[in-house]
C-alpha cells in the first residue's frame, strides 16, 4: 500500500490560480496552520489553514475518489498476508 498517494491541487479563492509560493520549513519545522502561502498570480497571502478550508470541497472529493483504491489495496494486502492459511 506504499504506492497509494493523493495529490489535490489547491486553488486561490480570489483568482483561481493553482501556484503558490512559500518559504520552506526549516529542518526542525513542519508546516503549521498559520504558515503563509502567497498566490503566484494575484499576490494574496493565505494561511495553510485558510487554503485547506477554502478548498475543503475539492479535498473531500479527492479523498472520496481514493476510498475505493484504498479498500482494494487493503484487500489485496490481506490476501497476500493470509495466502496459504486454511481458515474454517
Amino acid at each position: 500500500m506504499d504506492d497509494l498517494s493523493i495529490e489535490v491541487g489547491l486553488t486561490c479563492p480570489t483568482c483561481g490560480c493553482t501556484n503558490f509560493e512559500s518559504e520552506q520549513p526549516g529542518e526542525d519545522e513542519d508546516y503549521t496552520d498559520d504558515w503563509p502561502f502567497t498566490c503566484a498570480h494575484c499576490g494574496r497571502t493565505f494561511t495553510r489553514k485558510e487554503l485547506i478550508e477554502t478548498n475543503a470541497e475539492s479535498i473531500d472529493t479527492a479523498v472520496d475518489d481514493m476510498k475505493d483504491e484504498i479498500v482494494e489495496a487493503a484487500a489485496k494486502e490481506l490476501k497476500k498476508a493470509f495466502k496459504g492459511w486454511k481458515i474454517k
